[in-house]
């Protein structure tokens, strides 16, 4: 009896340090994508194993099962995304479309699930209007391109990328038009108006590496030493010489809250729309805000 009253208690223990340790520094492998809660109480970042939070100046694990998404979008219902499933879950590999209206304690599998895996992706934050760049041939894309869908990935149309030129790196869908999607490529920064089908290439002098809609439908756009975000004079986050802006988002609830990730896993909020930053991911390891 005394035996399993102290087995008991040992368990109890555990579960209150599992609990206890949310909030704590933790590792990001990778960051595939950066969002908000839709109240922007949280900032969300897909890490490799499973979605990350930040709020608040602490750290936490997702809901979920925790997948490795990939072109992951936050919108004003919850997020889309791509990628594969968590080691050893029963999921298909890759995961298609995916999206979750509850903070991915579940997903609904919308298309190509097991079949194809996007990295380039952009989703409208309230259109919900999906992009791809689709980088092989599967059932329902005959060929390598530009893909949109306006019905939750039920049907797909090619768009003609009239105008561009160069390797696609990098897709971004503006929150109100579903026709409005930019791209950038090796050769440059490109905007279309008419759900990608003709593109004009945006006067920007240096090599853009990240690019995102405002919630205003305003670009902000990311190189590697400068940051371009309308109705402001942004400073650019200190970084190495050899590292870049990767992904931009605006807060859907406060729109000078801007949070800016780099390719070397390095993440900046900064809450005067870009005057001033502060760093809250070192290259990948968290920095939790201490209590005072």
């Amino acid at each position: 009896m005394k035996k399993s009253l102290v087995l008991c208690m040992i368990v109890v223990s555990l579960l209150l340090l599992a609990g206890c340790s949310s909030g704590k520094s933790m590792t990001l492998m990778h960051i595939h994508g950066l969002g908000y809660s839709s109240d922007g109480k949280q900032i969300l970042i897909p890490a490799h194993d499973g979605l990350v939070s930040y709020e608040n100046g602490k750290w936490n694990h997702g809901a979920g099962e925790k997948r490795d998404y990939m072109g992951f979008n936050a919108v004003d219902t919850g997020y889309y995304s791509s990628g594969h499933p968590a080691e050893g879950s029963r999921e298909k590999n890759p995961l298609g479309i995916v999206k979750s209206s509850d903070d991915g304690k579940t997903i609904e599998m919308l298309d190509l699930y097991g079949v194809e895996d996007f990295h380039g992706m952009a989703v409208g934050y309230k259109t919900h209007a999906i992009y791809v760049f689709n980088p092989s041939l599967n059932p329902k894309m005959s060929s390598v391109g530009l893909y949109y869908s306006l019905d939750d990935a039920k049907t797909w149309t090619k768009s003609n990328m009239g105008g561009v030129n160069g390797e696609v790196l990098a897709v971004a869908a503006h929150p109100n038009d579903p026709a409005i999607v930019a791209l950038v490529t090796k050769e440059g920064l490109y905007l279309s108006k008419d759900s990608g089908n003709h593109f004009e290439k945006a006067p920007v002098t240096f090599q853009v590496t990240g690019i995102s809609f405002d919630m205003a439908g305003q670009l902000m756009i990311g190189g590697q030493k400068e940051l371009i975000i309308e109705n402001a004079n942004p400073s650019m986050p200190k970084l190495d010489q050899d590292d870049a802006v990767q992904y931009l988002v605006q807060s859907p609830t406060n729109d000078k809250e801007i949070v800016v990730a780099t390719y070397k896993k390095n993440v900046f909020i900064s809450n005067d729309k870009g005057a001033t930053w502060t760093q809250i991911v070192n290259e990948g390891s968290t920095i939790t805000k201490q209590n005072d």
